[in-house]
């Protein structure tokens, strides 16, 4: 998108995709953007979330501030000044394209470089400070740009023991992007996905990141085409509930934009097949860590 997104949001269509029946709840760790107030790039407070059942030791991550990597001379050179520069939504100029070459070469952007940052990069922030085990603002801070610049790895694939209990267990690693479907500790299906990031309140319009739950939850319903008070019907097929404000469901948003845009929350599945398959194949009472 080449518009200036945080001084013309307004223009832009409102995404087609639903989160609930109910909007979803505002978090505690959740960041609010806009092109025209900076957020500072700090580590969230996880929050309780009621219905997640933690009784298998699931806890939330909780961040730590690390030791700031060292930089080489030629890492220091190729990023001069802008670890300390915080970029948000709006933003513009060197570093604010440096930063969006960074993030189209390691595959989380796919869009213009010059400009203002707008919503697809924002959403490419999120993605990478996840992949990185970052607090996820969608801001661009000194533990982004020094984890950027120090080429810190992504986190690890591994399973967390949760994932291979018996029975079903729908596996959501939001650091890649992934929901592996498993039974009794067996992977039989991997599927892409897209989660929470920067998109409009569905009733006011206004920009912010919208969170993705994390925890460990049961699936107490399925419907192949629930209505939502914010969207109606035929927003969310193949509905998979595990918590009543998000589900795992068919997007036909991430189908047709992929990462440029973002869910309210919900796991968004862009393969029409994919989705069947799971909402098909994952029973009411399975079990779904979203992590």
């Amino acid at each position: 998108m080449r518009t200036r997104i945080a001084l013309a949001a307004a223009a832009l269509p409102l995404l087609v995709t639903g989160c609930a029946s109910v909007p979803p709840t505002q978090h505690s760790g959740q960041k609010v953007l806009s092109g025209s107030s900076v957020t500072p790039e700090a580590s969230p407070t996880p929050d309780p979330t009621p219905t997640a059942d933690l009784t298998l030791g699931y806890r939330r991550p909780v961040y730590h501030d690390k030791p700031r990597p060292t930089l080489s001379s030629a890492q220091q050179d190729a990023y001069g000044d802008c670890p300390a520069t915080q970029l948000t939504n709006g933003s513009k100029g060197a570093c604010a394209t440096l930063l969006r070459e960074k993030l189209a070469e390691l595959g989380y952007y796919d869009g213009p470089t010059s400009g203002r940052v707008n919503v697809a990069a924002t959403n490419a922030i999120l993605r990478y400070q996840r992949s990185r085990g970052l607090p996820a603002t969608g801001n661009a801070g000194e533990q982004t740009w020094y984890a950027l610049a120090s080429e810190q790895p992504a986190r690890s694939e591994d399973l967390p023991p949760e994932c291979t209990i018996p029975g079903v267990v729908l596996c959501v690693d939001q650091a890649h992007d992934t929901l592996r479907w498993l039974r009794d500790g067996e992977v039989l299906r991997t599927v892409k996905v897209r989660t929470g990031g920067f998109t409009t309140e569905p009733k006011t319009g206004k920009w912010r990141v919208h969170a993705t739950v994390t925890g460990f939850y049961r699936v107490y319903n399925k419907h192949r085409n629930p209505k939502s008070e914010n969207y109606g019907s035929g927003a969310m097929p193949y509905s998979v509930m595990f918590d009543p404000n998000m589900y795992v469901h068919y997007s036909a948003d991430f189908a047709r934009r992929g990462y440029a845009t973002a869910s309210h929350g919900c796991v968004n599945i862009g393969s029409k097949d994919d989705a069947v398959w799971v909402f098909d194949n994952t029973p009411v009472d399975a079990r779904v860590l979203v992590y």
